[in-house]
């Protein structure tokens, strides 16, 4: 709990005058006992209701004060407290609506009904940074949740993705969209249970599997005629890099994102002055520094240099440059 120093230095001006006003008080109560000199200074009685008068005001600045300390924490605890809560109904729709398309872990699946060889298309993910801004930033935060929320509820066009919400032919209520808003844009948040959202999303999907809901594919990639290191980055690909979710490297993918299928040639001719290598390297290292004309700006994720081990980073790039 943060106090500014202006109100430090009130509360302790105010128990002061109230010490003042004890010992004041102490001082009349001992005068109402004596006999009334010739010159009295004032009317016991009367200056006791004066003191009792003084004394409640004071102490229920006091309290209005320590109030006013306390109310601001009391308040974010509550918020954060509603806010965990509509984040574990998003959790609960997620696993009944979404899961399918978008993965158990929030990475991507394999869209149902498109899994055709080669072409199979994968939801984009939900579950990385670039989805989660600091909600410090309330800017940023709040251009995000805007653009979630609408997606959900309106859908996209030319996509799987349908209209969620009821003003667009839906399903869901506008609650109900909230909530999984919460869950994609704070997807990081501590459960009760002491596990991340997204953590709690996976447990749950699973356990849904478990009981015989249908599981989500990803698209795999055939690794027999690829070297160790291409193999290991072809599971990056598909897993902890989530790549396929925006990405199609020649089996299937997402489309938010360039396809990858030949971009061990391809590479070469899309910047001047690099090979596929670097142009590879730097897309994934520093994505912003240059973008495929006719995509977004600020959709690849710009933390796979904290995210990613070096090693990990050179199978991945190994991999893409055999996509000829």
């Amino acid at each position: 709990m943060q106090m500014s120093a202006g109100a430090v230095v009130l509360f302790i001006a105010m128990l002061l005058l109230l010490g003042l006003l004890v010992a004041y008080a102490s001082g009349v109560g001992r005068r109402a006992h004596e006999e009334i000199g010739d010159a009295p200074t004032g009317n016991p009685s009367m200056e006791r209701k004066v003191v009792a008068t003084l004394g409640l005001l004071i102490i229920s600045g006091l309290l209005l004060t320590g109030y006013a300390f306390v109310e601001p924490r009391r308040q974010a605890e509550a918020t954060a407290r509603q806010e965990r809560i509509s984040i574990q109904r998003g959790i609960d729709n997620y696993t009944t609506l979404c899961y399918g398309c978008h993965g158990v872990d929030g990475t991507g699946a394999v869209v149902p009904g498109t899994e055709a060889a080669g072409s199979a298309m994968v939801a984009p993910a939900l579950n990385r940074p670039d989805m989660r801004p600091d909600p410090a930033d309330k800017d940023a935060y709040n251009a995000r949740y805007d653009f979630v929320n609408k997606t959900i509820h309106r859908g996209r066009p030319g996509t799987p993705m349908p209209s969620w919400g009821r003003t667009d032919g839906g399903p869901l209520l506008d609650e109900q969209i909230n909530e999984l808003a919460l869950l994609i844009t704070k997807g990081d948040t501590i459960m009760p249970d002491g596990k991340t959202a997204w953590a709690e999303v996976e447990e749950v999907a699973k356990e849904k599997i478990a009981h015989g809901s249908p599981e989500p594919k990803r698209p795999t990639a055939d690794t027999s005629q690829m070297s160790p290191q291409e193999a290991a980055g072809s599971a990056i690909f598909t897993g902890k890099g989530g790549c396929v979710g925006c990405h199609n490297a020649g089996y299937g993918g997402g489309a938010t994102g360039p396809n990858l299928s030949h971009i061990g040639t391809e590479g070469a001719t899309r910047k001047p002055g690099l090979d596929s290598e670097a142009y590879i390297r730097e897309s994934i290292l520093q994505p912003q520094v240059f973008v495929v004309p006719g995509y977004p700006n600020g959709i690849m994720p710009t933390t796979f240099g904290q995210t990613l081990t070096p090693e990990e980073i050179n199978n991945l790039v190994a991999f893409l440059l055999s996509r000829k």
